[in-house]
C-alpha cells in the first residue's frame, strides 16, 4: 500500500476539513441523548414546559448546525474521493503506457482493464466511507462509552462485556473475507477477458456461427463470478446475525436493568432512555466498523492488484543519457537474436543487414519466419536478447523512445483506426496537419476517390476499428496517415494485402515519386511487391538467408526462386512451370 502516500497531501487537503465537519456532527449527536434526559427529568416529570421549550429549541438548534456541516462534509467527501479515483486511474492508465509488450501481455488486456475500473472504484468508495463512517464510527463508539459510563457506571459494565466479543466478531469476518474477495477480483478479469474477446471477434463469431460457444464460455466465467460472490457474501454474512443477536441481547439486558433501577428509584426515567440511545448509538458505531471492514477487505484486495501494476518494473528502462544523432535515415543490425518472454524457440537468430539513407529495402519469407518481430525491435517494442540495432547509427537502447519513434513511420500489419472522423484520424500522424496535406497524403495513397465519395469527405466519421470501412480501405487510410508524418523512414509491415493488384500498382507509383530521398522498408508477401526494391532481405525460420536485388536473387538464392515460382508461375529464365 506504499504507492497511496503520493497521493495523501491531496486527498488529506479535503479529507481534513471534512473530517473537523463531521467532528461536530459527532459532538452533536452525542450531545442530543443528554439533552432528551433532561426534557424528561427536568421537564415533563417536573411539569415545567418553559425547559421543554427552551432544550427542545437548543436541540432544534444543534440539529440544524450538525446538518449544514453534514451537508459540507459530503461536498467535501465526494470532491476528495472523486479527485483521488481520477489520480490513480490517470496514473494507472500513464504506467500502462509505459511498461512494455511483454509485461503488458504477462497481465493480460482484460486485467488491466478491471484494474483501471472496478479496482479504482473500489477505493475510491472506501475513500468515500472514510469520510463519512469511518471516523465517525470510532468517534461515536468513544464518545458514546464516556458519555453511557458518566451517566451510568454500572450499567455501563454490560458495554465492557459486549465490545470485545463484538470485535472479535468482525476480525473473524474480515479474516474470512479477504482471500474469497481476492479471487472474485480475478474473477471479473476472466469475465471481461471473455467479453472483450468475442467483442473483438464479433465478425468471425457470426461467419463461423459459435454464438452457443460463445455463450457457453461467458456463462461459464458469468456463474464462476457468481459462486465466488455468494461465497464471499455468504462468509460475510453468516457473522452478521451473531452481531445482531450480540446488540439486541444487550438491549433487552440494558431495559431489564434499567426498568429495576427505575422501579428502586436509583435512577430517573430519562437517564435510562438516554443511556439507551448511548448504547443504540455505540452498537450502530460497531455494525458501521464492522461494514466498513467488510468494504476495506475488497477494497484492500483492490489496492494489492493496483499496486502490482505501479511495482511492475522497467524492463525497458531509458537512456540515462540520450544520444542525439543528425536524420540520416540509415537501419542496421548487427548479429541480434531474440526470443520472446515464456518460449524458448528463438524468432530471430543472428541478423545482420545495413540499409543505407535512401534505400528501399524490402523483407520476403515465409510466415512465421520472424518479420513484424524485427520491425518491432527497429521500434524498441521488445529489446533483443543479443546484438545491436542501430538507427542513424545510434543503438536504439541508447536513444530516447520519442525521439527513436519520431524518426519512423509505421504502418502495421494490423490496420488499427479509431472512432471519430477521417481527419482525426489521419492527424494521428501530424497533429496540426492542415487539409491540404491530409488530401495530398490521401492522394498518393490512393484514398481520395473513395473519401470524395462519402456524405462528409474528411469528415465523415468511422466506427471504432473502421467497422464500416473496407480492409483495403483502411490499410490505405494508414498509409496516408504514416505519410503525414514525413520521417526518413518509412515502414510498411504487409501493409497492401487487402489492396487489389491494379490500386496496388498506382500505389507502387506513387510511393515511389513521393518517397525519393526517404529509407523506405517494406514487408510483402508478394513478388510483385518487392522486385523493384533496392535491396531484398530473405527470411526463413528466423534467418536472415540473403540480401540482394532481384536478379541475384534469382540466381543464387533458392528459397526466393522458389516463391517466384510459386507467385509468377514462371521459371526464372521466362519458362512456364508446369
Amino acid at each position: 500500500m506504499k504507492w497511496l502516500k503520493r497521493y495523501m497531501p491531496a486527498y488529506l487537503h479535503l479529507a481534513v476539513p471534512a473530517w473537523i465537519c463531521l467532528l461536530v456532527e459527532v459532538l452533536v449527536d452525542l450531545s442530543l441523548p443528554t439533552l432528551i434526559a433532561s426534557i424528561i427529568n427536568e421537564g415533563i416529570e417536573k411539569r415545567n414546559p418553559d425547559h421543554i421549550l427552551r432544550t427542545g429549541g437548543l436541540m432544534l438548534s444543534l440539529a440544524l448546525l450538525g446538518s449544514l456541516f453534514g451537508i459540507a462534509r459530503n461536498w467535501l467527501s465526494t470532491h476528495a474521493s472523486q479527485n483521488l479515483g481520477t489520480s490513480i486511474r490517470g496514473e494507472l492508465f500513464r504506467k500502462t503506457q509505459a511498461i512494455s509488450l511483454a509485461i503488458n501481455r504477462q497481465i493480460g488486456a482484460a486485467s488491466l482493464i478491471t484494474r483501471l475500473t472496478n479496482d479504482v472504484m473500489q477505493v475510491q468508495n472506501l475513500s468515500y466511507l472514510l469520510m463519512r463512517i469511518f471516523i465517525r464510527a470510532p468517534l461515536m463508539l468513544i464518545g458514546g462509552i464516556l458519555m453511557a459510563a458518566l451517566l451510568n457506571p454500572q450499567m455501563a459494565m454490560i458495554l465492557i462485556a459486549v465490545l470485545p466479543l463484538l470485535g472479535i466478531l468482525i476480525y473473524i469476518r474480515v479474516k474470512r473475507g479477504f482471500p474469497l474477495f481476492r479471487r472474485v477480483q480475478g474473477s471479473i478479469d476472466r469475465v471481461n477477458g471473455v467479453l472483450r474477446e468475442y467483442l473483438a471477434g464479433v465478425r468471425e463469431v457470426k461467419v463461423f456461427n459459435r454464438f452457443a460457444y460463445e455463450s457457453d464460455r461467458f456463462d461459464q466465467a458469468n456463474r464462476n463470478l457468481t459462486g465466488l460472490g455468494i461465497q464471499a457474501a455468504r462468509s460475510m454474512a453468516t457473522i452478521q446475525p451473531l452481531i445482531y443477536i450480540l446488540m439486541n441481547g444487550s438491549i433487552i439486558l440494558l431495559l431489564w436493568m434499567g426498568g429495576s433501577r427505575v422501579a428502586g428509584g436509583q435512577t430517573q426515567v430519562g437517564d435510562i432512555v438516554a443511556f439507551i440511545n448511548y448504547f443504540l448509538q455505540i452498537l450502530q458505531a460497531m455494525t458501521l466498523l464492522s461494514m466498513i471492514f467488510t468494504l476495506g477487505v475488497r477494497a484492500k484486495t483492490s489496492i494489492d492488484r493496483i499496486g502490482q501494476v505501479f511495482a511492475l518494473p522497467d524492463d525497458m528502462p531509458p537512456a540515462e543519457h540520450p544520444a542525439t544523432a543528425p536524420v540520416t535515415g540509415t537501419l542496421a543490425m548487427r548479429q541480434v537474436s531474440f526470443t520472446y518472454p515464456g518460449q524458448t524457440r528463438p524468432i530471430l537468430q543472428q541478423i545482420s543487414f545495413r540499409i543505407q539513407s535512401g534505400q528501399t529495402a524490402a523483407i520476403i519469407g515465409s510466415t512465421g519466419c520472424g518479420k513484424t518481430t524485427l520491425i518491432n525491435l527497429l521500434f524498441r517494442f521488445y529489446d533483443a536478447d543479443a546484438g545491436m540495432i542501430l538507427v542513424d547509427e545510434v543503438p536504439v537502447r541508447d536513444m530516447e523512445l520519442g525521439d527513436l519513434r519520431g524518426r519512423i513511420a509505421l504502418v502495421p500489419q494490423q490496420s488499427l483506426l479509431f472512432s471519430g472522423t477521417l481527419a482525426e484520424n489521419l492527424r494521428w500522424g501530424k497533429p496540426d496537419a492542415t487539409d491540404d496535406e491530409l488530401w495530398q497524403a490521401v492522394e498518393i495513397a490512393q484514398a481520395a476517390d473513395f473519401i470524395r465519395l462519402m456524405p462528409d469527405g474528411l469528415q465523415t466519421r468511422i466506427g471504432q476499428s473502421g467497422v464500416n470501412l473496407s480492409g483495403g480501405q483502411k490499410q490505405r487510410l494508414c498509409i496516408a496517415r504514416a505519410l503525414i508524418r514525413k520521417t526518413a523512414v518509412l515502414i510498411l509491415d504487409d501493409s497492401t494485402s487487402a489492396i487489389d493488384m491494379a490500386t496496388e500498382q498506382r500505389l507502387r507509383s506513387a510511393l515511389k515519386e513521393h518517397c525519393r530521398g526517404l529509407t523506405v522498408m517494406m514487408i510483402a508477401q508478394r513478388i510483385h511487391s518487392v522486385m523493384e526494391a533496392d535491396t531484398i532481405l530473405v527470411m526463413d525460420n528466423g534467418r536472415l538467408i540473403r540480401q540482394g536485388t532481384h536478379r541475384e536473387l534469382l540466381l543464387d538464392c533458392p528459397i526466393y526462386r522458389d516463391i517466384y515460382r510459386s507467385q509468377i508461375g514462371l521459371d526464372p529464365d521466362g519458362r512456364e512451370v508446369v
